[in-house]
């Protein structure tokens, strides 16, 4: 195996001008109380002491794994494969002595310690060092915000030990807590005379001073390889792993074992093969509760010895669907108009799974979407229908989760059962009742009021910094100009332009100072005034522009806030299909 190991400190690692990112499929962050609180008491027990001062001491924090090339810097992306609860850690603990610093009226101490978490590109936009897929976007607000502008509550196991690490190193790091547990092993004398700023800026070289080795592999496979060399001992069988020794075991000899062993490394070929990857324990539990039954990945393998008798055609069988599961799941993920021979009638679909999984970020709506895939190859579903439930899940989300931010538990129960009763109908017309009983009726309860949703849909901003919010302001645009031209597919060749320029401040970022804009024409229009754009504007094929300098001859900053309400209105009525509050008269002609 060709791959480097190189010694390596957290400064050096942080500050390379790489990001990293930690993969959907990778285990999530879940260091509980025992973990963090060890690594906090390592780094405090390293310090030492004298006459007056503390500094840190060298520490070694073990193995990193990586896939990717140190030597490229920005170009691509660092995958980490091995060390994401560490550096998960540390980038929690220095947004929590950020928070310090800054509390202590040391901004640039503050400052300077973020630009571990946040760096900036060659084009002097803001990344953030470390990209975490399955915790997005609760880890960027909670942690990677130093102005913690966005407040939004955990919603899922790995989110609430996010906070949970965030709060003991918070309570950890106040400055009589610090200075107890230095006490202890230091004596009152020595860090009496020793400022609690300067114990803060020991604990943060302490971390960025520790030693690792770093292995860089060329791929994933290779890495998957070291990964599991470097953890074979010990390791406890996952329920996954159950799961294909039992099938395994039957179809143990001569052509089941050879046809059981290959559709194994098919459907894990399958589920590494796209840009988007997706871990086997992962997908299976998908499929599982899109199929057989709910339930925790605890009891999984319990669940699967009593629904699928022990028998090698029924293994055959089940091994022969999973693999084709597989492959919808990954069309599902990642999307192209080329599985479906670039035709246009399906441009929509391809658009609509993007959303969800890029724009959006949203997983549980997979297990509906294996199931609708199901039904669609067996040609138990109308295209009409298809497209309904489909864009049913897309319109909900952008409301409920990308808009509104609301969270519930029900969510993941409610796709298993509209999954589970979809795959069991026969005719197109049980198809069509269970879309709608069991999709469309419990998704509508859930929906945000039309008062929650404008509130929050006039928050909804665009910038051309690195904001996880642009996303979602942006696709309401490309939406609103879609239903206005009367299209499925966005513009090709459409932009977001600031109709009061982006330079006159933060307030020409709401979505009520935005529209769509072929991208050449607003790169001439530049950083004009209104008056000036309009001959520009004019240029413009879509109608969305022609209605909008047709009813505005001027524009101004005082014209947003209504302008703003308007397309949450209509967007509301319109798109997501709901009722507006009565006495709200909104027209479709006054989007503009």
């Amino acid at each position: 195996m060709n791959f480097k190991p190189d010694e390596k400190n957290i400064r050096s690692l942080l500050k390379s001008g790489c990001q990293f990112v930690i993969p959907r499929f990778q285990r999530e962050y879940s260091w509980d109380k025992k973990n963090y609180q060890e690594f906090f008491e390592d780094m405090m027990n390293n310090l030492v002491a004298s006459n007056g001062t503390i500094s840190d001491d060298q520490y070694f924090l073990g193995t990193m794994l990586f896939v990717g090339n140190f030597a490229e810097k920005p170009d691509k992306p660092i995958e980490v494969v091995d060390g994401q609860q560490r550096l998960t850690t540390i980038t929690i603990l220095f947004s929590v002595l950020s928070d310090r610093f800054r509390e202590l009226g040391e901004d640039t101490l503050s400052k300077q310690l973020f630009n571990y978490i946040m760096t900036t590109d060659d084009n002097g936009e803001e990344v953030r060092v470390l990209q975490s897929k399955s915790s997005y976007p609760y880890f960027v607000y909670y942690i990677q915000d130093r102005e913690k502008q966005i407040k939004t509550e955990p919603s899922t196991e790995e989110e609430n030990c996010i906070q949970e690490t965030y709060e003991f190193f918070l309570q950890q790091t106040s400055e009589n807590s610090l200075k107890k547990l230095l006490k202890k092993r230091m004596g009152d004398d020595i860090v009496n005379s020793i400022s609690y700023v300067d114990i803060l800026k020991a604990l943060r070289d302490q971390v960025l001073d520790c030693t690792f080795i770093s292995i860089a592999a060329g791929d994933k496979d290779q890495a998957n390889r070291i990964f599991a060399i470097l953890n074979a001992k010990g390791k406890r069988l996952a329920y996954i792993d159950l799961i294909k020794n039992k099938i395994f075991e039957e179809l143990k000899d001569g052509v089941n074992g050879t046809f059981a062993e290959e559709c194994w490394n098919d459907i894990k070929t399958t589920l590494n093969s796209g840009s988007e990857t997706v871990g086997m324990a992962t997908f299976f539990r998908h499929y599982w509760i899109s199929k057989y039954k709910r339930c925790n990945a605890s009891v999984l393998y319990d669940s699967f010895n009593k629904t699928i008798v022990k028998n090698e055609t029924l293994y055959r069988n089940f091994l022969e669907d999973l693999l084709l599961n597989a492959k919808n799941y990954m069309k599902i993920i990642n999307p192209r108009r080329e599985d479906y021979n670039n035709r246009k009638e399906y441009f929509w679909l391809v658009q609509s799974l993007s959303t969800m999984n890029k724009t959006f970020n949203v997983v549980q709506t997979r297990i509906a979407l294996l199931a609708l895939y199901d039904i669609k190859e067996r040609n138990l579903v109308s295209t009409d229908q298809f497209k309904k439930a489909i864009l049913t899940i897309e319109n909900f989300h952008f409301a409920f989760t990308a808009v509104c931010s609301m969270r519930t538990n029900n969510l993941e129960t409610i796709y298993s059962r509209f999954a589970i009763a979809l795959r069991k109908c026969t005719n197109k017309s049980d198809t069509s009742r269970v879309i709608d009983e069991k999709l469309i009726i419990p998704l509508n309860k859930l929906y945000p009021s039309y008062d929650v949703f404008v509130v929050k849909f006039k928050e909804l901003f665009f910038t051309k910094k690195d904001e996880p919010t642009n996303v979602k302001c942006k696709y309401a645009i490309y939406k609103l100009n879609c239903f206005l031209s009367g299209k499925d597919v966005f513009e090709d060749d459409g932009s977001i332009e600031h109709i009061l320029s982006e330079t006159s401040g933060d307030h020409a970022l709401n979505i009520g100072n935005l529209i769509l804009l072929e991208g050449k024409i607003n790169g001439d229009a530049g950083q004009k005034s209104y008056v000036e754009k309009i001959p520009y504007y004019q240029k413009s094929q879509y109608a969305w522009v022609k209605k909008f300098i047709k009813a505005n001859k001027d524009w101004d900053e005082s014209m947003f806030e209504g302008r703003a309400e308007r397309l949450a209105a209509v967007y509301y009525k319109e798109i997501l299909k709901r009722e507006l509050p009565k006495g709200n008269m909104i027209r479709v002609e006054d989007v503009v």
